[in-house]
C-alpha cells in the first residue's frame, strides 16, 4: 500500500510549503507566513502539481517498504541534466517543475 492519507499541518520556522510523508500518510506542510496572512494560500501554487506530489511521495513510501529509509531518501539526492526548450539545468530527481508526467520524478 502507499499512501492513504492526508494532514495538513503548518510550518514552524519559516520554510515555504512542501510536502512529505510519515508512514502512509501524505503530509502537507503550509508555510507559517501564509498560514498567519487572511487572503493568502500556499495551495493556488502547489495545486497544479498535486499529481505529481502524491505520486512521487507515493514511489517514496513503496521504495522505504521494499529497501529503507536511506535509500528512499538517497532518491532525491541524485542530480541529473535536462534540456527544456535548448536549456540544459542540472536538478534533483525529486524537482517537479521539471518532471513530464504525474510521476513527479525527473527523466532525462
Amino acid at each position: 500500500m502507499t499512501i492513504n492519507d492526508f494532514a495538513i499541518a503548518c510550518s514552524l520556522d519559516e520554510s515555504p510549503a512542501y510536502f512529505t510523508y510519515h508512514m502512509e500518510t501524505m503530509l502537507i506542510i503550509i508555510s507559517r507566513e501564509n498560514a498567519k496572512a487572511n487572503n493568502s494560500s500556499d495551495f493556488g501554487q502547489i495545486e497544479p502539481f498535486i499529481e505529481a506530489l502524491i505520486s512521487h511521495e507515493a514511489i517514496h513510501v513503496v521504495i522505504k517498504k521494499l529497501e529503507g529509509l536511506a535509500i528512499s531518501d538517497s532518491m532525491d539526492d541524485i542530480e541529473i541534466v535536462v534540456e527544456r526548450a535548448g536549456v540544459r539545468f542540472q536538478v534533483t530527481l525529486n524537482n517537479i517543475l521539471f518532471a513530464k508526467d504525474v510521476s513527479g520524478i525527473v527523466l532525462p
